[in-house]
């Protein structure tokens, strides 16, 4: 009877609805050539309009990131002193003060993993990304007044884990903001933004750090004026930044993006707020014969459809997800690569840069120096990855960057080796030691830095995004609180031999699952394309009493699966 109507059993690879007459396929067919035509005439989005704004304001959340990582580096020697973690007043390096400077630095990751719990949380996904930022706001002014007036290692340990909440709710919803409110144009170079940010952070919490003294190196030797309180400062700052990017979200730029308003069925305001992402105003009359408007309704269609699919499916979690055929790529990649991008050990070597450079042999005095020259090569690397991520795409800069980072750290481990010394000279090991540092850093900021969140962005659709990027941040925090604890106990020539190591395998990893989103809207990537949403019994779930349950697939159902695949695969190409 079904097929003398000329409808086709469903392909698991099917429409959503899971069967399809072919008259139906015809005019999907043709919806999909205006779709193609109307995305064509886009208008070009201004490079500072709205949404340049908005992003300006996001990436201070980067910037502290960057910040709250590295601010230990310079100053942490010398609060062991001030505190006397060595047992007298002249001594920082003990057994004792390792410890206690280990845990200072890593509680902010203990902390930045509990915020990125909550972020997955239903009361504050439901806020909205710059609701999120706001609240971050709030614990990272609180982290740092706590850490400006500690009087010890207790209160110490608990500011940071204060700036660790925000940080942990930041560093999901920063970058998830600025991929929202960007238009699709663009989304790349905003959203790389946040890489280059978060190194702007990490360059300005080492170089405030020069105008102090290397620690007293012996009881001779009495810690006195600015070492005395000046760490105080650099601690107390980000209350400052933190406040500031309050105001901007509360009352400057009280901005929300068109998928966090069309979840809330504040669809007119989302069609107010995308039209001014491209530097349009909303006519009261709604022309669909002009192709530019028409491209931004079909945005806004798309946007309210995945809001519409995600409402009336029941909250997914992230286990269950790891059990859906389609899904599970997507979660399991997206976990890899954030415990990737910490393990490969960028914070480690970032917090304790000083120690193991002097390890390597740079002066005492001459320590902060090297490590802001290599926080500015960062930079400059991650300035130049932002206009790349759009032009060479995620996968490659992937792949570069994690390869780069394994050869710097085997060329250190070469030089560091005792039979390089017959033709290396004693005093060139410090310099080649910073040389390789600082490629590595910036093949981090290159890739790992500069597409990892964004590719997470992309990959997971509306109804599984926010818990699964909370569980990506959980997991991504949790490595670096192992990796930056850790580090302050390794050597230099074992942590080469480790992150080399590591980066070696992320690369092959990479070469062998990481799949290319460049240029694909973030509701139909080529990992979960909206061509195949009827395989996934979480997302098109069956009833038991359903006639669907009955079919079967057939040997023609494989050519109509592999047209709608041919839809997916036309975004990577």
């Amino acid at each position: 009877l079904i097929g003398s109507f000329g409808i086709r059993k469903p392909s698991s690879y099917g429409s959503l609805l899971g069967y399809r007459s072919v008259a139906a396929s015809s005019r999907v067919g043709r919806m999909r050539a205006d779709e193609t035509a109307a995305a064509k005439e886009m208008p070009q989005p201004p490079a500072f309009g709205l949404a340049g704004r908005v992003v300006a304001g996001a990436v201070v959340s980067s910037f502290l990131f960057g910040y709250s990582i590295c601010v230990l580096n310079s100053c942490g020697e010398l609060i062991a002193v001030a505190f006397e973690w060595c047992g007298n007043s002249w001594q920082s390096d003990c057994i004792a003060s390792r410890g206690s400077q280990g845990l200072v630095n890593a509680s902010v990751y203990l902390g930045a993993a509990l915020g990125a719990l909550m972020s997955g949380r239903s009361w504050l996904s439901a806020l909205g990304s710059r609701w999120q930022l706001i609240i971050s706001d709030v614990y990272f002014a609180a982290g740092a007044l706590i850490c400006a007036l500690s009087t010890g290692v207790g209160t110490l340990i608990l500011g940071r884990f204060a700036s660790g909440l925000g940080l942990g709710i930041s560093a999901i919803a920063a970058p998830l903001f600025i991929a929202e409110i960007s238009p699709r144009e663009r989304r790349g170079v905003n959203a790389a933004m946040h890489g280059v940010f978060i190194t702007m952070g990490i360059l300005a919490s080492i170089a405030l750090g020069i105008p102090q003294s290397p620690p007293p190196s012996g009881p001779e030797e009495q810690m006195t004026g600015l070492d005395a309180w000046y760490w105080r400062c650099l601690l107390g700052l980000p209350l400052v930044l933190a406040s500031l990017q309050a105001i901007w979200f509360l009352w400057v730029y009280p901005v929300d993006a068109p998928s966090s308003l069309v979840v809330r069925g504040k669809i007119d305001l989302a069609r107010h707020v995308l039209y001014r992402t491209y530097g349009l105003d909303v006519d009261k009359k709604i022309d669909m014969g002009r192709k530019g408007q028409a491209a931004l309704e079909l945005q806004l269609k798309d946007l309210n459809e995945a809001a519409a699919a995600a409402k009336a499916l029941p909250p997914i979690k992230v286990i269950h997800a790891m059990c859906d055929p389609f899904l599970r790529t997507a979660v399991f990649l997206g976990i890899a690569l954030a415990a990737f991008q910490q393990l490969c050990g960028i914070n480690g070597l970032m917090a304790y840069s000083n120690s193991l450079f002097a390890e390597a042999g740079i002066a005492p005095q001459s320590l902060t120096l090297a490590s802001t020259a290599m926080a500015t090569a960062n930079v400059a690397a991650s300035f130049f990855s932002s206009r790349m991520v759009d032009h060479w795409g995620r996968r490659k800069l992937l792949m570069m960057g994690s390869f780069s980072q394994a050869l710097s750290m085997a060329l250190l481990s070469v030089l560091l080796d005792k039979r390089s010394q017959a033709w290396l000279p004693a005093a060139a090991l410090g310099p080649a030691a910073v040389v390789c540092f600082t490629v590595f850093v910036m093949n981090f900021s290159f890739g790992l830095g500069a597409v990892t969140w964004l590719y997470l962005s992309e990959i997971y659709p509306m109804e599984i995004r926010g818990p699964s990027l909370s569980a990506c941040g959980v997991i991504n925090w949790l490595c670096s609180f192992v990796v930056v604890f850790g580090t302050r106990f390794l050597s230099l020539t074992s942590a080469c031999h480790i992150f080399g190591l590591i980066c070696l395998f992320g690369f092959l990893g990479t070469w062998a699952w990481v799949v290319e989103t460049k240029g694909c809207s973030m509701d139909d990537s080529p990992l979960t394309p909206k061509s195949r949403r009827a395989s996934s019994p979480l997302l098109t779930p069956v009833s038991p009493n359903s006639p669907r349950g009955d079919y079967t697939k057939l040997e023609e159902d494989d050519e109509e699966s592999s047209i709608e695949g041919d839809v997916a695969v036309a975004c990577v190409r």
